[in-house]
């Protein structure tokens, strides 16, 4: 069982402040104040099967320091735990169902919870109750039928396109099962009035297939389009775990479930002509890939109209293609945390303000933001990225529509980066910054094939002083005709082609354009009828 440790440095500020106001104010809070238990994302109930794991974190909290922490199992002790130092700590709890337990038996786990003063914790409770963990029912939502997935998916399930699915709260495929969605298929997503969102998690060694085609996508979206209601931060998102390394340790444990790892070529799947509507509810992404490997295929997807960052990256070896990040409040694409990737034909296309002014928790938002972190720029595995034939197309350029930035790439994120447009965007269309000079003059981090234009600011930081002033890179200000808002379809010749170019490689497809679509002629958002418009209309 692993545990980690939070010294009072990782206590936030504001949380620090406070107890020194409270022990200012009263010189025995340490005898007045008890623990406390703090569950994090824990159901009432957990079911699982026999042979298979049930795990959460709870927070342990103590002024006056932790001291002892009691399991139960059935009042049985299970496990026990005693502290030094602590005043918070993270205690992973961890139990593998019995074999010989029938279907129906419910086991009561019981956390006691003690401090130094000898003051004790609320006790808290959880159930285990051994069968399948999930259900597929049918019901009915705003007078339509719908089949009701709720619960962890630990078989091998396809979701046929003759029927509505209706997930209900969190759904996850766990045990290294695959979850197919046929071509065609709508998925709804239970929407909650109060603080609660559905979400499809596909956890580590478990895979989604859901490969639909230009004329027969697949749509994640919100059950608020059966009555005509739907709207952004409707549910949450789109989780992929994988096993591909990060930066931040070997293994991470993030939104109930661990990613991370060494494979390389680890594959969480395929996800082809997809469209995920109406997500970001709880600062939650539309689609979020945690160390996920090259083995799987991310091609074809639009976000459409998310609260949150569209496209989130954290750490993995991933690649993407066919990227289309639509109304997004949040970035549009954000990768961190040492991603190693290919991306090409990526589009952004906001109208939504970032602001201050009033103020907007995605103030300052980029289309795309690179990032490796925060706290140490060199951190290894580091972030680097090839990239080309992108367009990004922001809110306006007036002051007034807030401080939404095009390109971003900082905290030690590099990588070669061509034939790109920015537009429209109230603050920096393209900045590069905490680049060391050499990684500049020795081609590690190159900006090249760029246009930025019409932005209150077209370049800022490196990507002025070092690019810009440079001819042989091909970063201007000159205007792409033709590209506002409303229309990303047009580009300029270039004699840079990532196929052939030097650092990139035959994954890339020819395109020896500025821009991510090179005309009408070819515009392979408008194939099918998979991607929709700014106004919710089929392209």
């Amino acid at each position: 069982m692993k545990y980690r440790t939070f010294r009072l440095i990782d206590v936030p500020l504001l949380s620090v402040c406070a107890l020194l106001i409270i022990c200012c104010q009263d010189d025995n809070i340490f005898i007045r104040e008890a623990p406390s238990i703090l569950p994090r994302a824990v159901p009432e109930t957990f079911i699982q099967e026999q042979n298979l794991e049930v795990t959460f974190n709870l927070e342990l909290r103590a002024i006056s320091g932790l001291s002892d922490l009691v399991v139960k199992k059935d009042g049985e002790v299970y496990d026990t735990r005693t502290f030094n130092d602590d005043l918070l700590f993270i205690y992973s709890f961890s139990y593998v169902v019995e074999g010989d337990l029938v279907d129906g038996t419910i086991l009561r786990f019981t956390f006691e919870l003690t401090d130094k003063a000898g003051k004790e914790a609320v006790p808290f409770s959880v159930n285990v109750k051994v069968g399948p963990p999930f259900e597929i029912t049918d019901d009915i939502v705003f007078d339509t039928p719908v089949k009701r997935v709720k619960g962890r998916i630990n078989r091998d399930v396809t979701f046929t396109a003759d029927n509505i699915y209706w997930l209900d709260s969190i759904v996850s495929v766990e045990g290294n099962r695959t979850l197919t969605i046929e071509a065609g298929s709508t998925v709804l997503m239970r929407t909650f009035s109060n603080t609660i969102d559905s979400r499809l998690a596909i956890t580590q060694g478990s895979k989604i297939i859901a490969n639909g085609t230009k004329d027969l996508p697949i749509v994640f979206t919100s059950d608020r389009i059966l009555n005509g209601t739907a709207n952004t931060a409707d549910w949450g998102g789109i989780y992929l775990y994988g096993r591909a390394p990060t930066n931040q340790a070997s293994t991470v444990f993030e939104d109930g479930f661990r990613y991370g790892g060494s494979q390389l070529n680890d594959n969480s799947g395929s996800l082809q002509f997809v469209r995920i509507e109406y997500g970001g509810k709880n600062g939650v992404d539309g689609i979020t890939i945690l160390g996920v490997g090259d083995a799987t295929i991310l091609d074809y997807i639009q976000i459409y109209r998310c609260f949150d960052q569209a496209f989130r990256l954290k750490g993995g070896r991933v690649n993407v293609k066919h990227i289309v990040c639509t109304g997004h409040a949040g970035y549009g694409l954000w990768a961190e945390h040492g991603w190693i990737g290919k991306g090409q034909f990526l589009i952004f296309e906001t109208d939504v303000p970032a602001t201050i002014f009033p103020v907007n928790f995605q103030n300052q938002a980029r289309s795309l933001e690179l990032r490796n972190d925060a706290s140490n720029f060199n951190l290894q595995p580091a972030t680097y990225v090839r990239l080309a034939n992108i367009t990004m197309i922001g809110n306006g350029n007036a002051i007034e529509n807030g401080t939404r930035r095009g390109l971003r790439v900082r905290r030690g994120a590099m990588g070669l980066i061509h034939n790109v447009i920015c537009t429209n965007f109230p603050d920096d269309g393209v900045r590069v910054e905490d680049v060391t000079l050499a990684n500049l003059t020795n081609g590690t981090m190159v900006l090249g094939n760029t246009r930025s234009f019409f932005n209150r600011e077209d370049y800022d930081e490196q990507a002025e002083d070092f690019f810009l002033v440079r001819p042989e890179f091909n970063v201007t200000i000159d205007p792409v005709p033709g590209i506002t808002l409303g229309n990303f379809v047009g580009s300029v010749p270039t004699s840079f082609d990532p196929r052939f170019a030097t650092g990139f490689d035959s994954w890339f497809e020819s395109a020896p354009f500025i821009g991510a679509v090179r005309d009408a002629a070819n515009d392979w958002t408008a194939d099918g009828v998979w991607c929709k418009n700014l106004d919710g209309t089929i392209r």
